[in-house]
């Protein structure tokens, strides 16, 4: 079994786990009759998981012979870069609640900026900021999703008060 089926099969075992638990998604009283609920798209992209991993499954390879084995694959990645955009993106979830999504996500970014090689700040500013004010108002004042501002900006507010 080559890469591309072992990564075939957990693709399909992650996509119908994802599927199942996509039912326990709750339904409010008004959206149980809709055609468009909160569980559409999570079930669209679990079909169409088990659909494109089990066609990599079931469809032969192109060129059986001459590709690397699983572990000459994994062999020459930035292991160290990957974990640790991976260790800020649990630090993003964690400071998201203290420092509020704003703040968090601008920090999120110039980390990620800088762990991918930019180095200039002022570049690294005006890639970021714009970005995440122009996606805090999107979602904040157009599509009406509350965004609260964090833990920081309570206890600020409580001691000017």
């Amino acid at each position: 079994m080559n890469r591309e089926k072992v990564g075939a099969l957990f693709f399909l075992l992650f996509s119908a786990a994802y599927g199942f638990g996509s039912l326990s998604i709750p339904l409010t009283f008004f959206s149980r009759g809709e055609a468009i609920t909160p569980r559409t798209v999570p079930q669209v992209l679990a079909i169409a998981g088990v659909i494109f991993s089990f066609l990599i499954l079931v469809l032969p390879t192109t060129d059986p012979t001459g590709k690397p084995l699983l572990g000459q694959t994994f062999t020459g990645l930035d292991w160290k870069r990957a974990l640790s955009i991976l260790g800020m993106v649990l630090l993003y979830g964690f400071a998201m609640k203290w420092i509020g999504f704003i703040l968090s996500s601008i920090f999120f970014l110039i980390g990620g900026f800088y762990l991918l090689g930019e180095r200039r700040i002022k570049v690294m500013l005006l890639a970021s900021i714009p970005v995440v004010v122009g996606l805090f108002f999107l979602m904040s004042y157009i599509l009406g999703v509350y965004i609260a501002p964090g833990e920081i900006f309570y206890l600020i507010m409580g001691t000017l008060n």
